[in-house]
C-alpha cells in the first residue's frame, strides 16, 4: 500500500542524525581532550622550565652557603633539608673516593638515546631493550622496576611529616610545580634560602629585557588589532582580545617562562629594574629606532636634492659630467643634513624606537613626576572595561612614551655625545670658530671649566713643565742644604764647647760663601764644566777651617766634595741654556758673566726681612750713620732736581723706607717707595727696586739722570740700610734656583716655538706668527673677535738683550696667549687681589678653619692616606703581579718626602734635561759620564732623583686640597696676617709649634704623593709590558716603542701623564673652581672637581686603550678596575656587612630610615652588636664618593619605590644626586655656617638641631653660641680626639658611651656611628605632634583673617594644601613605624604612643588610614566674629566660611579619608573649587562613562538656549542601578578616580 512517506527513510534519517550527534559529541570531546592535553603539556613545559631554574638557583645558593659557612655547616644544612643525604664525614677518605667513583660510573651513558619533546615538555626514553644498565637503574625499568613505579603510587614522605607543603600558584597545577617547604611555625626550612643578589638581578634583567624586545613588536600589533576590534569585547577576554591571546600564548612559551623568571629576579633590586629598562630602550633604538633614523635621513636627502633641482631647473647629474669633481662635491653638499634635519631624524628615530618598548607603563615618563604633572605625557594606568578602549589607552601611552624618547631623551643623549666628542676633538678651535654658538660656549663655559682657561693646550702644558722644573730645582737646592746641614751638625756636635756651636756655624758659613765667590765655572770643548779653585784658594780654605775652627779633615773634605757637587749641578743648568741656542754671545763670555752674577747678585740677603719674610721685622735696628748716609743721597737727588730738602725731612723719608720696604720674590731684592723731586715726580710716590741697578751679569748700572742711585757707592749704602749679608745656605739655594729657572724658561720658550712650528707643518693653526696680519688671519680675528697684540712680543728674562734673546720675542699672537707666555716666564699665576677688608673678614677665617680640619687634624691625615689606596684599583694597577706591586710599594716609600724617619737616598743621578728620547743620560757628578741609565733601574732605585723627575713632570706635590688651602693663604698676602703669625712663631716658645706645623704640611703632601708614586711605578711597568709583548708578537718593531727602547724615559713620561690625568692634581683645576676658594661659600671644591676630571679622563683613556692593539690589555684592566672601584666595592662592602650582621635588604632599608640627613643618600654599612644598631657612612671616607654618590642616590630612590614607575624615581634620585654633588660648591663655608646658625637660622643648624633654646636668656645664648662656633672651627680633630679620650677613660658625652675600636676606625673614615632607634622615633613623634601638626593646621587660614575680602576658593585651596602636608607627615611617620617594627621595636613604639595618649592615632596609622584636618567650630565662629567687627566699623564683609564652602570641604575630607598612606596624593584641588560664573558641570551619561577613553571631562561655558528651539527627545530607558550606600553605579565604581567618585555620588 502506497504511503505519502517512506518509514524506512525516516528510520534511516533518524539513524544518520543520531550518528551526526554522536560524531559531534565525540569530536567535541576530542577537542576538549586535545585542549586539556595542550594545557597539560604547557603546564608540564612550564614546570620543567621552572624546575631547571629552581635547580640552578638552588645550586648557586648552596655554593654560596658552603663558601660562606664552611663544609661542615653545608653538610648539616643538607641533612636538615634531606635526612637521607649522605654525610661524608662519617666515612674515610678512601670510602668517599670509592663512593664517588661508583656514582660517576653509574652516571655513564644515562642520556644515551634520550630525546626531548618540545611540544609536550617530556623526555622521550629509548625502548627498554635498548637501555643500558645505568639507564635501567635510573629510570627503574626491567629488574629495577618498583611496585610504586608500576602502579603509579608515590613513596611515603615520612621524613617530612612535620612539614606543610603548599604551591606557589594554585592547587590545580600538576606535580612538579615549584614547592616551598615551611615548618608548622611558618618559618622557612630551606637553610639555603636567601635574597636575590645584585648579580642575579642583573642577569635576570638582561634575560627579561632582551626577550621583551621582540615581544614589544608583537604586542604593538596586538594592540592595534584590539583597537580596531568590536566594541563589546571585554578587556582580558582570552578568546576575542588579541592582547589577551598574545599574553596567554606567550606565557606558555619557553621565552615567556624565561622572561617571567628574569623579570622576577630583576625587580628585586633597583639596579635590576634600571638595567631591564635600559635594555628595553636600547633594544628598541637599535632594532627600530636606527632604521627610522636612516629612513628619515634618506628622505631628507632626497628632499634636499629635489629642492635643489627645482631651484636650478634640473636634477643634478654626475654621469657624463665633464667636471666630476664639482659634481661629486655638489652631491656631498646635498647629502649633508642641516642641524635641524639631523635633530628631526634623531627625534623620529627615538619615537619609533619607543613604540616597541614593551613595558612603558612600568618605565614611566617625565609626565608621571608629580612636580611635572603639567607635562601632557603622564601615562594613564587605569584599565578600561573593553579591549578596544584599553588598547586605545595603551596605544596612547605608547605615543606619550615615544614622544618623550623622540624629544628630549634620544636627541639629548646623541646631542650630548656629539658635543662631548666635538669638544674633545676640536674644542681648542672654538675660540677662533666662524660659528658664533661655539665661540659663545667656549667663552662662557669651556674657558672657565677647563684647566688651561684661555690658554692653548700647548702653552699650558709647556708652562706646567716649566713650573715643574722650578719645583725640581727647589728640591735639588733643599737636598744640597740638607747635606751641608748634616755635615755642619756633625762638626758642631764634635766641638769641645757647645756654647761655641752657633759661632762655629756662622764661621763655616762665611768661609763657604767666600769659597763659592772665588770659584769659577769654565768651558771645555764647548761644554760648561764644574767650577774649580786654584790650589792657593783651596789650601787657604782647608787651613782656616781645620786649624781656626778645629774642623776635622774628613769633614773639611766632605764640605769641599759637596761644593763640587753643587757646582756640577750649576754647570749642568748652564749647559741646558747653551744647548737651547738662544745666546747672543760666546759660551765662554756667557759663563764669565754668570760667574760674576753668582759672586755678586745671587749672594745677597737682607737682615731687615728676617727669615724668609717679605716685609721688615720689628726687631731690625739700623745704625744712625747708615741712616744719615742714605738721607744724604735723597737730599742730593732733590737738589739735582732743582728742589731743596731739609736733613730732618730726608731722615723721615729714610724711616718711611725702612718701615714700608718689601722683598720682591722674583728678584730677591728690596722694593720701596719714595717721594721723588723734580721731573721724576709724575705721581705722588715713586717705586724703586734696587735690582734695576744690577745687570744680569752682576755689574752696577746707574739710574737715568735725576734718578736716586747714581753711583755704586749709593747702591752699597742702600744695601747697608737693608742689612745686606751673605749666608751660605741662602747663596746655594738662590744660585741653584736662579740657574734652574733660567734653564726652565729657556726650555719653555723653545718648546712653544717647536710646538707652533709643528702645528704649521700639519696645516693647523699656529701659536705665534711673524707679522700682525698673519696673526689676524691665522686666529680668524676679524670674525672670532680675538684680540691680537699690537706690538711685537717682548718676554722678560733677567739678562741683557745683547746676552740672551728669547726665541719668541718679535712675534705676534693673541693677548691671551701672550699673557700666558709672560706669566709663565715670570712663574706667576693670574691672581685676583681681593680688598683687604674681605681678606680679613672672609679669607683668613676660611683659611684657618680649613687648615685646622685638614693639615692639623690627625684623623684627617690617616684618612688622607688610607683613602688613596683605592686609586690603585680604579687605575687597573692592582692587576700587576705581586712582585711588581711590592717593587712599586718600595719605590713609593723610598721616594716620598718629608723623610722624617731617615734621609732618602739620592737615587741615580740623571741629566736634568729629560727631553732627549731613549734611556736617561747621566747627570752631573756621575762616576761614569758615558753610561746610559735604564728607566726601570731608575724607577726601582727611587730616591731624591726620582722625586725631582716627578716634580719636573708635575705629578707630585700637587695635592688638590692642600694646594687650595695654600691658595687661600696666598690670597691674603695683602693683610700680612699669615706672615705676622709666621714671625711670631720664631719666638723660642713657639718654634716647636712652627716646626710641628711644617711637619704636618709635609706629611699631608706625602700621604697624597705615596699613592701617586705607587701608581706611577705600576703604570710604567704595565706600559713597558705592553710594548714588550707587542714587539715579541711582531705587532710592532722596537723603533715603534716610545723613545725606541723599552727602557726609555719616554715610557716614564707616559706613566706620569696617566697619573696626572687620572688622579687629583691642583695644577689642572679650572679657573672657575679656583675662584671659588675666595668665596664665602664652598669647602675644598678642588677635590670633587678633580675627581670628576680624573674619572672622566680615566674612562676616555680606557676606552681608547681597548681599541689599541698594543695597549688593549692595559685598557681592559683599567675598565675592570674602574668597574670594581665605582660599582663593585661599595655594594660589595654593603653585602659583606649584611652577611656579617644578618641584615636583609628590608632590614637595611628600615635602618636607613633612622640615619641622619647627611647620610641619607650615602652607602650605608649596617652593624648590629649586642642589641645595638650602628652604621658606617662608607661614602664619607670613600675616595670616589663624588662619582658613586650620585649613582647611590638614584639606586636608593628606586630601591625605596620598587612598585613605582622607574623613570620618575630615577629623576627624583638624580635631583637629590645633583644637590649632593653641588653641595661642596654652593654650601656655606664651615665658619660661615656657624654664623648663619646663630644669627640667620636663629639658633638652629642646617640639620634642624638646636644651638640654643629661644627662651634661653641672653647670657646662655651667647655661651652656647660661642661653644657651637668653637666646635665648628676647632682644629686638630678636636671632636674625634675627645671621643677617643672618653672611650679610653670610660667617660661619656651627653650621655653617649664610646668604644675604642669604633673611634680608632674613625682614623680611616670608617667610624661606626650608634643609632638610638627609640630616641629618633621619639623625636619624630614630637615633631609630628608639636611642630608639624601645629604648622600644618596654621596653613588653613594663614593670611585670611585680616578683614580683607576673601575668595572662598582661597579657603578651599589652603585647606587642601594643609592636608596635603599633613598627609606627607602621616606617611613619613608610618614609614618610621614600619621601619622600627622591622628592626624589632614594634611593641616599644606602640607603648610610646600609648604613653603619649596617642593610641587612636597609632591605630589609624597601623590601619594605614589618613585622618585629615577638619574645620573646628571655633574657626567658623572666628569668621563670624570678624564679620561683626567689620560691621561695627561700617566695613562690608561677607563670611567666606559659609555652608557652601563647608560642603565642599566635607567632600574633600571624605575623599581624603579613603586615601591609603604612602601613595601618590591623587586628588586635584580643581575638582573642589567653585566654578566661575557662566560655567556648569556636565552630567556624564552612563553610556559615555562605560566608553570613557581616559580623557578627563572639562567644564564648558553655559550658553542660553535659542528661541523656539525644539525640546530634545528624552530617552526613557531605565538607568543603571546605583548602590544605595555609595550612590554609584557599578561602572562608576570601576572607572572613576576617588575625587570623581565623591562628585558623582553627590550628583
Amino acid at each position: 500500500m502506497p504511503f505519502g512517506f517512506d518509514p524506512r527513510k525516516l528510520i534511516q534519517e533518524d539513524k544518520e542524525n543520531k550518528k551526526i550527534d554522536t560524531d559531534g559529541t565525540v569530536w567535541k570531546q576530542a577537542q576538549i581532550d586535545q585542549e586539556a592535553l595542550e594545557i597539560a603539556n604547557n603546564l608540564r613545559r612550564k614546570s620543567n622550565i621552572k624546575k631547571a631554574f629552581t635547580a640552578i638557583d638552588q645550586t648557586i645558593r648552596e655554593f654560596k652557603f658552603e663558601k660562606e659557612h664552611g663544609e661542615d655547616a653545608y653538610i648539616d644544612a643538607k641533612i636538615e633539608q634531606n635526612p637521607e643525604y649522605r654525610d661524608k664525614r662519617l666515612f674515610t677518605d678512601e670510602e668517599n673516593k670509592a663512593y664517588y667513583k661508583q656514582s660517576m660510573k653509574e652516571m655513564r651513558g644515562i642520556m644515551k638515546g634520550v630525546k626531548f619533546n618540545w611540544a609536550t615538555g617530556e623526555d622521550i626514553l629509548p625502548d627498554e631493550e635498548d637501555m643500558n644498565e645505568n639507564q635501567l637503574r635510573l629510570f627503574k625499568k626491567g629488574k629495577y622496576a618498583t611496585i610504586q613505579k608500576e602502579y603509579g603510587e608515590k613513596p611515603d614522605d615520612a621524613p617530612y611529616k612535620n612539614m606543610v607543603r603548599f604551591a606557589s600558584t594554585n592547587a590545580s597545577e600538576p606535580e612538579g610545580e615549584k614547592i616551598e617547604w615551611k615548618t608548622t611555625d611558618g618559618n622557612s626550612s630551606d637553610p639555603f634560602a636567601g635574597e636575590v643578589g645584585i648579580t642575579e638581578s642583573i642577569y635576570g634583567a638582561l634575560l627579561s629585557g632582551v626577550i621583551k624586545i621582540p615581544k614589544g613588536f608583537v604586542n604593538l600589533g596586538a594592540m592595534i588589532m584590539d583597537a580596531a576590534n568590536a566594541d563589546d569585547v571585554v578587556t582580558g577576554d582570552p578568546e576575542r582580545s588579541k592582547v589577551a591571546q598574545l599574553e596567554r600564548w606567550w606565557d606558555n612559551t619557553y621565552f615567556g617562562m624565561v622572561e617571567a623568571y628574569g623579570e622576577e629576579k630583576a625587580k628585586e633590586t633597583a639596579i635590576g629594574k634600571i638595567t631591564e629598562m635600559l635594555v628595553q630602550i636600547y633594544g628598541g633604538w637599535k632594532t627600530v629606532g636606527t632604521q627610522g633614523l636612516k629612513l628619515t635621513q634618506k628622505a631628507q636627502k632626497i628632499y634636499n636634492k629635489a629642492k635643489d633641482s627645482v631651484k636650478n631647473g634640473s636634477y643634478l647629474r654626475t654621469y657624463g659630467n665633464k667636471n666630476l669633481y664639482e659634481g661629486a662635491k655638489k652631491a656631498a653638499e646635498l647629502n649633508k643634513l642641516s642641524k635641524t634635519q639631523q635633530f628631526v631624524s634623531w627625534a623620529i628615530g627615538g619615537g619609533v624606537g619607543g613604540a616597541v618598548v614593551y613595558k612603558n607603563e612600568g618605565i614611566g615618563t617625565f609626565g608621571d613626576i608629580e612636580m611635572l604633572d603639567f607635562i601632557p605625557t603622564g601615562l594613564d594606568r587605569e584599565t578600561r572595561a573593553t579591549a578596544k578602549d584599553d588598547a586605545t589607552r595603551m596605544l596612547y601611552n605608547k605615543l606619550k612614551f615615544s614622544t618623550e624618547l623622540g624629544f628630549p631623551i634620544i636627541p639629548a643623549i646623541i646631542g650630548a655625545g656629539k658635543v662631548g666628542k666635538s669638544i674633545l676633538r676640536s674644542g681648542k678651535d672654538w675660540t677662533y670658530s666662524n660659528d658664533a654658538t661655539k665661540r659663545f660656549l667656549d667663552k662662557y663655559l669651556n674657558k672657565n671649566l677647563r684647566a688651561r682657561g684661555p690658554q692653548t693646550e700647548e702653552v699650558f702644558q709647556a708652562g706646567q713643565r716649566m713650573e715643574g722644573k722650578m719645583s725640581s730645582s727647589e728640591a735639588l737646592a733643599s737636598d744640597y742644604l740638607k747635606n751641608f746641614d748634616q755635615i755642619i751638625k756633625r762638626i758642631a756636635n764634635s766641638s769641645q764647647e757647645a756654647a761655641t756651636a752657633s759661632g762655629l756655624k756662622q764661621g763655616i758659613s762665611d768661609m763657604i760663601v767666600n769659597l763659592i765667590q772665588k770659584g769659577r765655572m769654565t768651558v771645555k770643548n764647548g761644554k760648561v764644566i764644574a767650577g774649580s779653585w786654584d790650589s792657593k784658594t783651596l789650601n787657604t780654605f782647608f787651613k782656616s777651617i781645620t786649624k781656626d775652627l778645629k774642623v776635622s779633615k774628613t769633614d773639611a773634605l766632605a764640605l769641599i766634595d759637596e761644593l763640587n757637587n753643587v757646582h756640577g749641578s750649576w754647570a749642568e743648568f748652564l749647559n741646558n741654556v747653551v744647548s737651547g741656542g738662544n745666546l747672543n754671545i760666546a759660551t765662554k763670555e756667557f759663563v764669565k758673566l754668570m760667574n760674576e752674577r753668582i759672586g755678586t747678585t745671587l749672594s745677597n740677603q737682607y737682615k731687615i726681612f728676617g727669615d724668609n719674610a717679605l716685609r721688615p721685622i720689628n726687631e731690625y735696628k739700623v745704625a744712625s750713620d747708615v741712616r744719615d748716609e742714605v738721607a744724604k743721597i735723597i737730599q742730593r737727588q732733590a737738589k739735582e732736581s732743582g728742589a731743596t730738602m731739609a736733613k730732618t725731612e730726608a731722615r723721615e723719608a729714610v724711616n718711611s723706607i725702612i718701615k714700608n720696604v718689601i722683598l720682591d720674590p722674583n728678584t730677591a731684592t728690596p722694593v720701596f717707595k719714595f717721594e721723588a723731586k723734580g721731573p721724576l715726580r709724575d705721581k705722588a710716590m715713586t717705586i724703586k727696586n734696587i735690582a734695576e741697578n744690577i745687570t744680569g751679569g752682576g755689574k752696577f748700572k746707574a739710574d737715568a739722570k735725576g734718578g736716586l742711585i747714581q753711583t755704586e757707592a749709593d747702591l752699597i749704602a742702600f744695601k747697608k740700610l737693608f742689612g745686606n749679608y751673605a749666608n751660605s745656605q741662602k747663596v746655594i739655594a738662590n744660585v741653584t734656583t736662579d740657574l734652574a729657572n733660567f734653564a726652565a724658561r729657556d726650555r719653555f720658550y723653545n718648546k712653544v716655538k717647536l710646538d707652533s712650528d709643528a702645528l704649521i707643518a700639519k696645516g693647523e693653526r699656529a701659536l705665534i706668527y711673524p707679522t700682525y696680519n698673519a696673526a689676524v688671519k691665522g686666529f680668524n680675528a676679524n670674525v672670532s673677535g680675538v684680540k691680537i697684540i699690537e706690538a711685537p712680543l717682548e718676554l722678560p728674562m733677567g739678562l741683557a738683550d745683547e746676552v740672551y734673546t728669547p726665541p719668541l720675542n718679535g712675534v705676534f699672537t693673541t693677548e691671551d696667549i701672550a699673557a700666558g707666555l709672560t706669566y709663565g716666564a715670570k712663574g706667576a699665576l693670574d691672581k685676583k687681589t681681593m680688598p683687604i677688608w674681605y681678606q680679613a673678614a672672609v679669607l683668613i677665617p676660611k683659611g684657618l678653619v680649613q687648615a685646622g680640619k685638614t693639615v692639623f687634624g690627625p684623623f684627617t691625615h690617616a684618612r688622607n692616606f688610607s683613602s688613596g689606596a683605592i686609586t690603585t684599583v680604579a687605575m687597573g694597577n692592582i692587576f700587576i703581579n705581586p712582585l711588581a706591586m711590592a717593587k712599586a710599594f718600595r719605590t713609593a716609600y723610598k721616594t716620598i718626602q718629608p723623610q722624617l724617619l731617615q734621609k732618602n737616598k739620592p737615587g741615580l743621578r740623571v741629566a736634568t734635561d729629560t727631553s732627549v728620547p731613549g734611556k736617561f743620560r747621566p747627570g752631573a757628578n756621575t762616576t761614569d759620564p758615558d753610561k746610559l741609565i735604564p728607566a726601570s733601574e731608575f724607577t726601582t732605585e727611587g730616591g731624591q732623583s726620582l722625586y725631582r723627575f716627578l716634580l719636573d713632570e708635575g705629578m707630585v706635590n700637587s695635592s688638590a686640597t692642600y694646594k687650595e688651602l695654600m691658595g687661600i693663604i696666598e690670597d691674603t698676602q695683602k693683610t700680612g696676617f699669615f706672615e705676622f703669625v709666621s714671625k711670631k712663631m720664631n719666638n723660642k716658645l713657639l718654634k716647636g709649634f712652627k716646626k710641628l706645623g711644617q711637619v704636618a704640611q709635609d706629611l699631608y703632601i706625602a700621604e697624597d704623593d705615596f699613592w701617586k708614586v705607587w701608581n706611577f711605578a705600576a703604570e710604567s711597568h704595565r706600559i713597558r709590558r705592553a710594548y714588550k709583548n707587542a714587539v715579541a708578537s711582531g705587532k710592532i718593531k722596537m723603533a715603534d716603542v716610545p723613545g725606541g727602547s723599552l727602557e726609555s724615559v719616554d715610557i716614564l713620561k707616559l706613566a706620569t701623564q696617566n697619573v696626572r690625568d687620572m688622579l687629583p692634581n691642583y695644577a689642572y683645576v679650572s679657573p672657575f673652581i679656583k675662584g671659588l676658594r675666595a668665596a664665602p661659600v664652598s669647602n675644598f671644591v678642588s677635590w670633587p672637581s678633580e675627581i670628576v676630571r680624573g674619572s672622566t679622563n680615566m674612562t676616555v683613556k680606557a676606552m681608547a686603550e681597548t681599541k689599541d692593539p698594543v695597549m688593549a690589555r692595559v685598557g681592559w684592566e683599567r675598565l675592570m678596575g674602574m668597574t670594581a672601584a665605582w660599582a663593585t666595592v661599595p655594594p660589595l662592602a654593603v653585602w659583606g656587612f649584611q652577611q656579617a650582621y644578618g641584615f636583609t635588604s628590608e632590614k637595611l632599608s628600615a635602618l636607613k630610615e633612622f640615619v641622619p640627613w647627611f647620610s641619607a643618600d650615602s652607602t650605608i654599612l649596617p652593624i648590629y652588636i649586642d642589641g645595638e644598631y650602628k652604621y658606617i657612612d662608607f661614602s664619607r671616607g670613600y675616595f670616589y664618593d663624588t662619582i658613586t654618590s650620585p649613582i647611590q642616590s638614584v639606586i636608593n630612590q628606586v630601591e625605596a619605590n620598587k612598585d613605582k614607575p622607574t623613570t620618575p624615581m630615577i629623576v627624583e634620585g638624580m635631583v637629590r644626586a645633583v644637590g649632593r654633588f653641588l653641595d661642596p660648591f654652593v654650601s656655606e663655608a664651615m665658619w660661615v655656617g656657624g654664623i648663619l646658625d646663630i644669627f640667620v637660622r636663629k639658633g638652629e643648624t642646617r640639620s634642624g638641631s638646636r644651638v640654643f633654646n629661644e627662651r634661653d636668656n641672653l647670657g646662655t645664648k651667647i655661651k652656647k653660641a660661642i661653644a657651637h662656633q668653637a666646635k665648628i672651627v676647632s682644629p686638630g680633630s678636636r671632636v674625634q680626639m675627645m671621643r677617643l679620650y672618653k672611650a679610653i677613660t670610660g667617660g661619656t658625652i651627653k650621655g653617649q658611651d664610646f668604644e675604642i675600636p669604633d673611634e680608632l676606625l674613625g682614623l680611616i673614615g670608617a667610624r661606626p656611628a650608634p643609632l638610638d632607634i627609640m630616641k629618633t622615633m621619639n623625636i619624630t613623634l614630637n615633631e609630628f605632634l608639636l611642630k608639624n601638626e601645629r604648622l600644618e593646621r596654621g596653613l588653613i587660614f594663614e593670611g585670611l583673617r585680616k578683614g580683607d575680602p576673601v575668595d572662598p576658593n582661597d579657603i578651599i585651596k589652603q585647606f587642601f594644601y594643609a592636608n596635603q602636608q599633613k598627609y606627607e607627615s602621616y606617611s613619613e611617620l608610618r614609614r618610621k613605624i614600619d621601619a622600627g617594627g622591622v628592626l624589632g621595636y614594634q611593641s616599644d613604639i606602640a607603648e610610646m604612643f600609648n604613653r603619649r595618649k596617642q593610641k587612636s592615632d597609632y591605630g589609624m596609622l597601623m590601619e594605614n588610614e589618613f585622618m585629615p584636618f577638619t574645620i573646628k567650630k571655633s574657626a567658623v565662629q572666628s569668621f563670624e566674629n570678624l564679620k561683626n567687627d567689620q560691621a561695627k566699623r561700617g566695613l562690608p564683609y561677607t563670611n567666606p566660611l559659609n555652608d557652601a564652602v563647608l560642603d565642599r570641604i566635607n567632600n574633600m575630607i571624605e575623599a581624603m579619608s579613603e586615601m591609603p598612606l604612602n601613595k601618590k596624593f591623587d586628588l586635584n584641588v580643581e575638582d573642589f573649587l567653585f566654578k566661575p560664573r557662566g560655567t556648569i558641570d556636565i552630567v556624564i551619561p552612563e553610556k559615555a562613562i562605560e566608553q570613557n577613553d581616559g580623557i578627563k571631562w572639562k567644564n564648558i561655558s553655559q550658553t542660553p538656549p535659542l528661541n523656539n528651539t525644539p525640546q530634545p527627545v528624552v530617552n526613557n530607558m531605565q538607568m543603571a542601578q546605583k548602590n544605595p550606600i555609595t550612590n554609584l553605579t557599578s561602572t562608576e565604581e570601576a572607572v572613576l578616580s576617588p575625587t570623581e567618585k565623591v562628585i558623582a555620588s553627590r550628583t
